[in-house]
């Protein structure tokens, strides 16, 4: 049986509810300004950058929400059927913004008959971390590829040609809260993206996600793994 959380995680819970709304209003009000300003090329760039933050900061909100609500309660893990070839192409298309600002190359490789059961909202929020990680690190261009495993997982990759992910870091699994001196990360993004990954069951298997050096470009590589 689900425990009731307490009332202050579902006071916090609706208080980032509300502020993720009031940002998208935010959020489509900035757009249309900078739309109807006359901006040059210069201040155009500077404009496409804030407008992928405050994107960011939109989505990371969501994640919050979503990675809430999940671990709460595995029965909301809604693994439905998913085309994949247009899974993919819709989030190369919702990022059109951060390729634009930071001058990037984001494209994806995927058999297009593929399809395959996962929970399309958890695994989106995954390959945004991905993506915006990838970024920050300075990678230029990012692939997303997509297959089926001989042991019936769909693999889900996130491919880039940034400085590749450090050997401590593929060494072991981070603990939530243990700060990254050189990057300042919490490890929270990583931490809570292997949880959600692992909500994904079928049978005896599990999801899970790893890291690696990519054999597509020339840095990181993400690696989702989801029971089939």
């Amino acid at each position: 049986m689900t425990q009731t959380p307490p009332l202050a995680d579902r006071l916090l819970a609706a208080s980032i509810h509300e502020i993720k709304n009031r940002f998208g209003l935010v959020f489509s009000q900035l757009d249309q300004l900078l739309a109807d300003l006359p901006l040059s090329d210069a201040h155009g760039q500077q404009a496409e950058q804030i407008k992928s933050e405050a994107q960011f900061i939109g989505s990371e909100l969501v994640r919050v929400l979503v990675s809430y609500k999940t671990l709460e309660s595995e029965d909301l893990v809604n693994q439905g059927q998913q085309f994949v070839v247009d899974f993919l192409e819709e989030k190369v298309a919702r990022h059109a913004n951060t390729a634009r600002a930071h001058q990037l190359s984001l494209d994806f490789d995927c058999d297009e008959e593929l399809d395959a059961f996962f929970d399309a909202g958890i695994v989106n929020i995954v390959l945004d971390t991905a993506i915006y990680n990838a970024v920050k690190e300075g990678a230029k261009r990012i692939l997303l590829s997509a297959d089926l495993t001989d042991d019936y997982y769909l693999r889900l990759q996130i491919h880039d040609d940034g400085p590749g992910f450090p050997a401590a870091m593929l060494a072991a699994e981070p603990a939530p809260g243990a700060v990254n001196s050189d990057s300042q990360s919490t490890g929270l993004g990583l931490y809570f993206a292997r949880r959600l990954i692992s909500q994904h069951r079928e049978g005896d298997k599990q999801g899970r996600l790893e890291l690696g050096a990519s054999d597509r470009l020339s840095g990181a590589c993400v690696s989702l793994f989801l029971p089939q």
